[in-house]
């Protein structure tokens, strides 16, 4: 530990050495500034593979090697108070703001509202995409 954190035990963390990266399938070949653009991560981690949120480490470097990408929970006396969150985003855009918005709530162990309702989405919903075929 002296190695990886230094000499004085109280500053040693598991979240400096265990960590998870998202790492696009395109970042071995892309340059470096595309790489930052794409890939979410290093984030610092906790638990391991006998905790909750289980979490395999890989022992060379302390990567997050497996573990829950999406969590969800459900109320079933109540749809529209269900939870979810779903690592990195909800976008395939690096350019959108969802591309990597829920990573912070996922790795702090925080959820968005799951909306079932049709007045809950409607009131929730900040932008309609609508894919209309072309007409023959």
């Amino acid at each position: 530990m002296e190695k990886l954190q230094g000499p004085e035990p109280a500053f040693w963390q598991w979240g400096k050495l265990h960590y998870n990266l998202n790492e696009h399938p395109f970042a071995p070949i892309v340059d470096d500034a595309t790489r930052a653009r794409i890939d979410v991560g290093p984030i610092a981690k906790n638990g391991s593979e006998f905790t909750p949120n289980q979490s395999l480490t890989r022992a060379t470097d302390f990567r997050q090697l497996n573990g829950p990408s999406v969590r969800i929970v459900l109320d079933v006396g109540n749809w529209d108070n269900s939870r979810a969150v779903n690592h990195p985003g909800q976008s395939g855009d690096p350019d959108s703001p969802h591309y990597r918005d829920l990573a912070p709530l996922w790795s702090e162990g925080r959820y968005f509202p799951l909306l079932y309702s049709r007045n809950a989405v409607v009131h929730a919903t900040e932008r309609v995409i609508r894919l209309v075929p072309e007409a023959r």
